[in-house]
């Protein structure tokens, strides 16, 4: 699969993995916006910032298996802004490993 079409299919898995947890999701309109997704908690009013990283791994040498970095897009805001990594898949909240 394409580097840009593993991106948009990972951040509708992570619009999926949100919405699960009874957010309301806003999905960006701009393909290279501050941040990605905007959730909304309509039971506390919590409003989170998100930005959806695919989470790849070294594929050889002494760090084989290591997650590769991925810093933040827009690094003024990176107090507001939430990163949510997806891998096969899966969610992950939160700080690289």
């Amino acid at each position: 699969m394409k580097k840009n079409r593993k991106g948009c299919y990972n951040e509708k898995i992570a619009i999926c993995y949100l919405m699960a947890k009874g957010l309301d999701v806003f999905d960006s309109c701009q393909t290279n916006g501050a941040v990605d997704l905007i959730t909304f908690n309509s039971n506390t009013g919590d409003v989170q910032c998100w930005e959806v990283k695919t989470e790849n791994f070294r594929l050889s040498g002494n760090k084989k298996g290591v997650p590769i970095s991925r810093g933040l897009r827009n690094k003024k805001f990176k107090s507001i802004i939430n990163l949510l990594y997806v891998h096969n898949g899966e969610c992950r909240e939160g700080k690289r490993k």
